[in-house]
């Protein structure tokens, strides 16, 4: 098996947007998961009349 360094370093800007992909999928994902939970979190019961 030959190993092709031009093929290779060709092949770097291609696996380099796909990476960058990966992450940005994953950030978008995170942040969506953030800002449901914060949207839908329950608020804490104003409780004057228990103290």
């Amino acid at each position: 098996m030959e190993l092709n360094i031009e093929r290779f370093l060709s092949t770097l800007p291609i696996m380099l947007k796909g990476m960058v992909g990966i992450f940005a999928v994953a950030a978008v994902l995170i942040l969506s998961a953030w800002v449901l939970s914060k949207v839908t979190a329950k608020k804490p019961e104003n409780r004057e009349n228990d103290q």
